[in-house]
């Protein structure tokens, strides 16, 4: 249920937990979601409330408005936008692709050494590893590192099936302003390329990519590992004619 005491407005409130229940499949693609009078008496909220959230539905994909028949659950699509500086997860939720991730390296603190493209070679940092798997087919893998100073605590936070940019925004505040990613094909050693269900001799995309925070530019690095047989991974650009 919405908890009017948080923070967090109403709307914002009401479009995670639709999110939520369209991801676990309580809501399939194409199904018709209720109507704004139902769920404005369902959760106790007025409608304009219940149309903000649909609003964002509709602006993250998940759900398409038919004149005269309400609003429907959209079918998911096979290409993923990489460049999602709300994150990977959500990257994926946009698209109505449920995932579930794996720690294959719980978070740690390390000290990062011989790694000349990483911002915080030199310096101590976070340090966890993941794999995001579609329906038990593992798709993609990251290696994350973090600001230890701007995310203190966060080693006592569970982050077994959650999204990383959920707990920043929820538990730190913190939201990125810009991002920079690079792109090169890469063959990963036996132990990446296992956790991909890979051979080693098989090529994946890696992704760099680095976060800017307010007042603590590349306080997240990350690289991705990308498996493009499953999905195609792509990158929204905008242009602004001058």
């Amino acid at each position: 249920m919405l908890n009017h005491k948080s923070p967090l407005p109403l709307y914002h409130q009401l479009a995670d937990i639709l999110t939520e229940q369209i991801r676990c499949g309580t809501y399939m693609p194409g199904d018709l979601i209720p109507s704004e009078n139902g769920m404005a008496k369902q959760y106790g909220i007025g409608r304009p409330t219940v149309r903000q959230a649909m609003d964002t539905l509709v602006k993250k994909g998940l759900v398409e408005r038919k004149r005269g028949s309400g609003t429907f659950v959209k079918q998911p699509g096979n290409q993923v936008d990489l460049f999602c500086l709300a994150g990977t997860s959500q990257a994926f939720e946009t698209k109505g692709i449920k995932t579930e991730s794996k720690l294959l390296a719980p978070l740690a603190a390390v000290n990062v050494t011989d790694d000349k493209t990483n911002p915080f070679e030199g310096k101590p940092a976070f340090f966890l590893s993941r794999l995001t798997c579609v329906k038990a087919d593992p798709v993609l893998l990251e290696d994350i590192y973090l600001h230890p100073v701007l995310f203190r605590g966060l080693e006592t936070v569970d982050l077994e099936n959650r999204s990383l940019s959920g707990v920043v925004s929820d538990q730190y505040y913190l939201k990125p302003e810009t991002g920079r990613q690079t792109f090169k094909i890469s063959f990963l050693p036996e132990n990446k390329s296992t956790a991909l269900n890979l051979n080693p001799s098989d090529p994946v995309l890696e992704v760099e990519r680095t976060l800017n925070f307010p007042e603590a530019p590349g306080a997240i690095f990350s690289r991705l590992y990308c498996r493009t047989d499953k999905f195609a991974f792509s990158q929204t650009m905008s242009l602004k004619m001058t």
